[in-house]
């Protein structure tokens, strides 16, 4: 249960979440451990099960893109083939004979400043807007950021104040979703 609020400006990006976890029972607890880890140059968010953003925080380094390496490029080839391979290492993969690769977790993913959303099913796709959002709160985030015109932002500090406020407004709304909010900023290199 989560939710998650980013960002793509220009050379730029911001990502944001709530504190709020639950167990199998439904019953909630703030956590300690974020949800946007920093983990060698890279931000990641992550909603759906806590397993997975465990293991990219503790269990994994994940590869560096070189400074004339295509982004898009990088994530297919080699940042997500060895997110997978750490993902089954740890048991976490849930591929089975004829189906598709899948793990239960969705992710927002800083590098370098660009936002990359990786899905449950390793595949990942960027917004034109730059918009992007996670979890069972993600919704109401959306909404109050579209309201909010976060796509006029100029500055990453301006889209951290709305990003602020959606994940703010997503905690009176959603029962899954409580403070405190954070939020990160990383640039490009």
């Amino acid at each position: 249960m989560t939710t998650l609020a980013a960002y793509q400006g220009d050379g730029w990006s911001v990502i944001g979440c709530d504190s709020r976890a639950s167990d199998e029972a439904g019953r909630p607890m703030t956590i300690a451990t974020h949800k946007i880890i920093e983990n060698n140059g890279y931000l990641i968010a992550g909603s759906g099960a806590s397993r997975g953003s465990n293991i990219l925080q503790f269990g994994w380094k994940p590869p560096k893109p070189t400074k004339l390496e295509d982004l898009d490029l990088f994530m297919t080839q080699k940042f997500i083939p060895t997110m997978r391979k750490t993902f089954i290492d740890a048991g976490y993969d849930m591929k089975e004979d004829g189906d598709a690769a899948a793990q239960d977790s969705d992710f927002i993913i800083s590098v370098n400043g660009v936002l990359y959303p990786v899905f449950q099913d390793y595949s990942w796709d960027r917004d034109i807007r730059g918009i992007y959002y996670g979890g069972n709160g993600g919704d109401v985030a959306l909404g109050v950021m579209e309201a909010l015109d976060i796509d006029k932002s100029k500055t990453p500090e301006q889209a951290e104040k709305i990003i602020r406020k959606a994940i703010e407004i997503a905690c009176v709304w959603d029962i899954y979703t409580s403070p405190p909010i954070i939020t990160k900023i990383q640039y490009a290199k």
